[in-house]
């Protein structure tokens, strides 16, 4: 069975890194382009991380992805950051502990390139574990092409009152709500991997022992010692949630989770609720239902957002 070809659209923290590397190692899935955005930390971190993992993992790899940094800030706000989940350089403070990457990002701009490698390869899975912002620019610059992509899996939002940023929202929402909104308004088929899902997924520092590749273990033990101790603070657990390697998990094994469609919309102006995911079933709506107008048509619309519910 031919691999499935995937972009990542990447704000480079450390569960990121984790999705990369897990992308880039699996037999079911062939990495085309890794785009970065603005989110975890800056978006020249960002690049310098994937560069850095590429680097590390080049020994592996049959082939080099092209690389492309993007959005260096949300569409209308200032960016707002987690380094104190991912470190001050995304990746746990350890980038001190390598050379600068030899390698290079492409010249283009990251729009340019997700456009690009969805043209010449049509049916490829774009797969989004930052915030929205380069997404919704390559939909805006070319709705057509982005609708030969067969999906976009996006790991955002959160439902059932979970929250991580905030008092109401998932950190990549919350940083471009306005991104967010416009994707999931976009008509093109999407799968929703949010909060309450991803934090039924979780890893522990037992998981990295038997790594096989020493570089690479090694690699991975010294980014998710910050991340572990992270959440030892926060949840009392040295455990870490795997966020956004459940997204490209998602793409490697169509079955590992259950979706429901319908569709989703996020606040972007609420004093309190900004990056708000507000979630509604398909259903089937009667002509005199007592429901406001603008919800109905909502629900006369066809759903294109799958929503993972585990």
């Amino acid at each position: 069975m031919k691999p499935t070809p995937i972009i990542l659209d990447v704000d480079a923290g450390i569960d990121d890194t984790l999705a990369i590397v897990f992308s880039l190692l699996s037999p079911s899935l062939r990495v085309r382009a890794i785009t970065t955005v603005a989110g975890n930390v800056p978006v020249r971190e960002c690049t310098r991380n994937v560069l850095l993992t590429l680097q590390l993992l080049a020994h592996r790899l049959t082939s080099i992805p092209v690389v492309a940094e993007g959005a260096a800030r949300p569409l209308k706000r200032k960016l707002f950051t987690a380094r104190e989940v991912h470190g001050r350089d995304g990746i746990g403070n350890v980038s001190r502990l390598y050379d600068a990457p030899t390698l290079r990002a492409d010249s283009r701009i990251a729009v340019d390139v997700i456009l690009d490698t969805v043209r010449r390869h049509p049916g490829i899975s774009v797969v989004a574990t930052g915030p929205l912002t380069n997404i919704a620019a390559a939909i805006a610059a070319d709705r057509s092409t982005m609708r030969r992509a067969r999906e976009i899996v996006v790991m955002g939002g959160a439902f059932h009152g979970l929250h991580n940023t905030g008092p109401a929202a998932e950190f990549n929402f919350y940083v471009d709500p306005e991104a967010a909104d416009f994707v999931m308004r976009s008509g093109i088929s999407i799968k929703l991997i949010p909060l309450n899902v991803t934090e039924q997924c979780v890893l522990a520092p037992s998981d990295l022992r038997a790594t096989a590749d020493p570089v690479v273990g090694r690699y991975l033990r010294r980014i998710t010692k910050f991340y572990f101790e992270f959440h030892k603070r926060t949840t009392n657990v040295r455990k870490a949630y795997l966020h956004d390697p459940l997204a490209a998990g998602a793409v490697a094994f169509p079955s590992l989770l259950k979706y429901i469609d319908g569709y989703v919309r996020v606040e972007g102006t609420g004093r309190y609720s900004r990056g708000l995911s507000i979630f509604f079933p398909h259903l089937s709506v009667r002509k005199n239902a007592e429901l406001p107008e603008w919800v109905k048509r909502v629900l006369r619309e066809k759903p294109t957002v799958r929503i993972a519910t585990r």
